[in-house]
Parts: structure tokens; sequence; C-alpha cells
């Protein structure tokens, strides 16, 4: 799966499918990530304020290919 970096809302939009169609819950995606679920809503709400490694934990376990992400 490869991300729209247009906006935020492009972002936020294409990070719900992909967890929509690994089958996981926020409390999985949570669980899976290793991060708080406050840290996790955070950033499914503000996907811009992603660092890059939390950006490439996020696409690794939802299977975003994160190399075709950056070049768009």
């Amino acid at each position: 799966m490869r991300i729209n970096l247009k906006s935020e809302k492009d972002l936020r939009t294409t990070l719900y499918v992909a967890r929509e169609n690994k089958g996981l819950n926020k409390r999985q995606l949570q669980h899976a990530l290793g991060w708080s679920y406050p840290t996790m809503l955070k950033y499914l709400e503000h996907p811009y304020q992603l660092t890059i490694n939390k950006l490439k934990s996020i696409c690794r376990v939802l299977d975003i290919d994160f190399k075709k992400t950056i070049n768009k």
C-alpha cells in the first residue's frame, strides 16, 4: 500500500484504511506498535506529527511501503 502525502487528511484516511484492511482495532495497533494508547490516538488524529522512525514503525505494522511513501 502507498500513502498519499498531499494532505494530513489524506494521510489520516490512508492510515485508517490500512488499519481496517489489516483487521486491527486501535488497541491491537497500539500493542503492535508498543506505544501508549493516548500517544497512538494523537498520531492517528495528527499523523503529520509522526517522526520518521514512528512513521516507519506504523508503515511496517500496516504493510505500507515506506520507501514509496517518502518518494511520492
